[in-house]
């Protein structure tokens, strides 16, 4: 399993010596091939004569001395750039010759001379790849005709079919003995002279041979270079898309990290190795470091691999220096053709910046949610106060007990008043302890509606119900959503002192939850409207103006926010958005 990073790829020249350290490699095998071949074909078989067996083995000899050379030029970066021509050249010269002592262009492995093409086609450019081709059709033409034209001697391969004729020689001088009698196992110095007759020897076949062989030389090129060219264009192509992504990607700071199915790194970026590199020193730490990080199998990979879900998630960690930081993880399932989960892929970011941004806007709309509370109390008890003190003071100077008697009552009035204020103000301030669960928007709403039947207020009013039963679910604090409720439909309960209907609905729209309070009471004037979600602002004698402030706080803690349509004397509307809950990771909770 390969794990880099793809920003530290190959350069060129480690490249090339790859492709020479394979072609090197190649060529050991080629040696081995050659000796097992060379003995099967003499010693076992007796294809051919023993005469060949010390000249074939000298030329795989020399084929694994080059190859020797070739390393130390690969080990010590010497020739680089042309290693590849120099060990293609070499292999043809050895070739020839091999196949000079084992039948010429009879043999049929002279075809080998079409896997150096490939080769070249493969590892060479176009024109160097034809020039591999000029020289394969020089070499495989040189032996041809030396051999047809008896400059050197043909080596009969038994393999190959010949016909014998017998020769008579009726005077001394004609017995002399030809370059191919002289190798030839059935050659007799006395009487009738059995004879071998080649292909080789005939014009006829050995130009059919040189033209096909040409013909499938250049044929084999063409293609093959074609075919490098248009998958070196793929490469390229890939390459650039890829660079494209990696700029992407570190343009977002985002890592990239691809794991197999048993949770094993095989891939990942530079951030990655940011994140972890103070602890990556080596495979084991690699492993070990990442599936902690990973999550083993309880984590949203193994679970990702379990079922295809899409999950983004928030984690953090502990860096070396004790410092805390936060990500946001995207886990995404990679699919073969077969719909099969092959590997995951986690899209990871750094958002300890935008959690440190986060909680000091909250400390700041803390404060200006602060000054504001403080506004609305200094004018809102300052109020009662500055009438109590009023009061007291002319109580010192009247003994009427009339008097007196009305006093006491503003008085206990003006308290009951502060009091509502100060425990509408701890209700806003009080920390939240519940963590956030899985909230059934319809079970709630049941509860709220229980509540409000019971209520002075519904005495006279009638309260009506219209949920989805196929309602999503949402992410809250139960009892928050509970409160902000049970607000909404009190509110609406007032509003029809004489009586009225409350219709409390439920459903899905445009990716949302909805739950709207519909009530036939008085509805609520335009420049009212305006100031209802502001802090101590109300319309009634005993309220303290918190209510709807805290209401709108709650749902939009929740991620939701709250519309109100409203017509004067016909009743009013309010709606409450919340985010429908999608297939993520999901907090334990214990509600059914």
């Amino acid at each position: 399993m390969n794990i880099r990073d793809p920003n530290m790829t190959q350069n060129p020249l480690d490249q090339v010596l790859d492709l020479n350290l394979w072609f090197i490699r190649l060529r050991w095998v080629a040696c081995g091939v050659a000796l097992v071949l060379v003995v099967l074909t003499i010693k076992v078989l007796h294809l051919l004569t023993e005469v060949t067996f010390w000249p074939l083995l000298g030329l795989i000899g020399l084929l694994a001395i080059s190859n020797l050379v070739y390393t130390l030029f690969v080990k010590r970066r010497r020739f680089i750039s042309h290693l590849r021509e120099m060990q293609i050249v070499s292999d043809l010269v050895i070739l020839t010759l091999m196949l000079h002592f084992s039948g010429g262009i009879e043999n049929p492995l002279s075809f080998i001379y079409l896997f150096h093409v490939i080769l070249s086609g493969i590892l060479l450019e176009k024109k160097r790849c034809f020039a591999v081709v000029g020289l394969a059709f020089f070499l495989y033409t040189t032996l041809a005709l030396t051999e047809l034209y008896r400059v050197v001697p043909h080596y009969t391969l038994q393999i190959f079919p010949h016909a014998l004729i017998e020769q008579h020689h009726t005077a001394p001088e004609a017995s002399a003995p030809s370059p191919d009698r002289e190798h030839d196992p059935a050659h007799s110095p006395e009487g009738e002279k059995p004879h071998h007759l080649h292909a080789s020897h005939y014009p006829v076949y050995v130009s059919s041979m040189i033209i096909l062989e040409l013909f499938i030389l250049t044929l084999t090129a063409y293609f093959i270079t074609n075919i490098m060219d248009r998958l070196r264009e793929e490469q390229q192509r890939t390459r650039e898309e890829r660079q494209r992504l990696e700029h992407v990607l570190q343009a977002t700071g985002a890592g990239l990290l691809i794991l197999d199915k048993q949770l094993r790194p095989i891939w990942f970026n530079e951030p990655i190795v940011q994140w972890f590199g103070a602890e990556i020193t080596n495979r084991a730490s690699v492993d070990e470091t990442l599936r902690e990080w990973i999550g083993y199998e309880d984590g949203v990979a193994a679970q990702t691999l379990r079922d295809g879900q899409i999950r983004s998630v928030e984690q953090e960690r502990i860096d070396p220096e004790g410092h805390k930081q936060f990500f946001q993880v995207t886990v995404a399932p990679l699919i073969d053709p077969g719909g099969k989960i092959y590997q995951v892929v986690e899209l990871i970011q750094d958002i300890t910046e935008k959690k440190i941004l986060e909680a000091e806007m909250i400390h700041a709309a803390r404060v200006v949610t602060l000054g504001t509370m403080a506004a609305g109390i200094a004018h809102e008890v300052g109020n009662p106060l500055a009438s109590m003190s009023t009061r007291l003071h002319l109580m010192t100077q009247k003994n009427d007990p009339e008097f007196l008697r009305q006093s006491v009552e503003l008085i206990r009035k003006e308290i009951h008043r502060i009091e509502r204020i100060v425990r509408g103000i701890s209700q806003f301030g009080k920390p939240s302890q519940e963590s956030w669960t899985l909230c059934r928007i319809n079970q709630i709403i049941s509860e709220t509606v229980e509540m409000l039947r019971y209520h002075k207020s519904a005495r006279q009013c009638q309260i009506h119900t219209q949920l989805d039963p196929n309602l999503p679910s949402t992410l809250g604090v139960r009892d928050q959503l509970k409160q902000a409720f049970i607000n909404l439909g009190l509110n609406a309960l007032e509003a029809m002192p004489r009586g009225g209907q409350l219709t409390i609905t439920s459903g899905a729209r445009k990716g949302n939850i909805s739950i709207e309070f519909i009530d036939t009471g008085q509805g609520i004037e335009p420049e009212v409207l305006k100031k209802i979600f502001q802090p101590f602002y109300t319309t009634k004698e005993k309220g303290s103006g918190l209510g709807l402030f805290i209401v709108n706080h709650i749902i939009q803690a929740h991620g939701g926010r709250i519309d109100v349509e409203t017509n004067p004397g016909e009743g009013t509307r309010f709606t409450v958005h919340l985010p429908i809950h999608r297939s993520r990771r999901v907090p334990n909770t214990g509600e059914k």
